[in-house]
């Protein structure tokens, strides 16, 4: 038996900035912290849960004989603040599951995300990032383009309106991101076509979760064929794992994934998201360097009942492969 701190985030909607934005994140959080701290106990463990504040780093060390922490938070008071959690637990050198500092600020600016990939040869939509909407557009930029925030997660700042056809249309909508989120835009073409996420687990030698395809209910939607907030939020996707790909296809998913859990230094796990244009050429978007755990629901743990996990032996797995590590 071990004594686990499961960190997480407080999600009271009052409290939060992100949940204002996105509720059903806040409800998502709720379900997911319960989930892990069952699984946990489950499996025979102490445990203590410990909500992410700014006064963390003087709270934690009084918690005594802890042996190591379960990292679900995803930020204090947004998600863009994810990687300053992981800042204060590798001050306090204590034994966690999940990336380091660099891997997190690599993976939630995904501008930087995307030149590593261009640098390692992933392919990666060409992108051109926008701080006040007043730059010159890159001529080399293909329409349809699709709007973001840099450094968000969770789909915020996406909705029906974020791919747009003209550049009138996307100097409005860049403008409007960077007023909202106070941050730069990133404005990528859009891949029109398929939509996939792979599970990776482990370090040295991780595993590979089988493909899971997001499949968009167009009846329900736009027909954007995008994870948008409004369909996040109202489930309007049916997700497919295996998904249905031939063997060298997929195995060429698997090699890029691989490649860039590794060049962003990813530990423990994470979750890479994928487009394939309609001539079936894979693009990487981004990585998810703590992916969402709610059972039945996220994509990660939905990927792991496929390659066998029941959910208590995927909490236990995280655990391990992250002791192992601080050996």
């Amino acid at each position: 038996m071990m004594h686990v701190g499961l960190l997480y985030s407080q999600s009271e909607i009052d409290k939060d900035m992100e949940h204002e934005v996105n509720p059903h994140g806040a409800i998502q959080m709720d379900v997911t912290v319960k989930a892990i701290e069952g699984a946990l106990k489950e499996n025979g463990h102490k445990v203590t849960l410990i909500p992410a504040g700014l006064d963390l780093l003087q709270r934690l060390p009084q918690i005594e004989n802890l042996d190591i922490i379960f990292n679900a938070s995803t930020g204090i008071t947004k998600k863009s603040q994810q990687a300053h959690v992981v800042a204060m637990l590798e001050m306090l050198d204590v034994p966690f599951v999940g990336s380091s500092l660099s891997t997190h600020i690599l993976g939630l600016h995904k501008q930087i995300t995307k030149r590593i990939f261009m640098t390692a040869g992933i392919p990666t939509p060409k992108f051109q990032m926008f701080f006040t909407g007043e730059e010159p557009l890159d001529k080399e930029l293909n329409f349809p383009l699709i709007i973001k925030p840099d450094h968000e997660g969770s789909s915020i700042g996406i909705t029906k309106d974020s791919v747009v056809h003209d550049e009138e249309t996307l100097r409005k909508r860049v403008k409007i991101m960077v007023k909202e989120f106070d941050q730069p835009a990133l404005c990528e073409e859009f891949i029109k076509g398929r939509e996939f996420t792979i599970g990776v687990l482990g370090n040295e030698d991780p595993e590979l979760f089988p493909i899971e395809e997001i499949i968009f209910d167009h009846r329900d939607t736009d027909k954007l064929g995008a994870m948008t907030l409004d369909i996040k939020a109202r489930d309007a996707i049916k997700p497919k794992a295996p998904a249905d790909l031939d063997e060298e296809k997929a195995e060429e998913m698997r090699k890029y994934a691989l490649m860039g859990y590794h060049i962003l230094g990813c530990r423990d796990f994470a979750r890479i998201d994928i487009r394939m244009d309609e001539d079936e050429v894979p693009y990487f978007l981004e990585v998810n360097t703590l992916p969402g755990m709610q059972p039945d629901y996220s994509e990660f743990p939905r990927m792991s009942v496929v390659a066998g996990y029941e959910y208590k032996d995927l909490v236990e797995k995280l655990m391990s492969v992250a002791l192992e590590r601080y050996k």
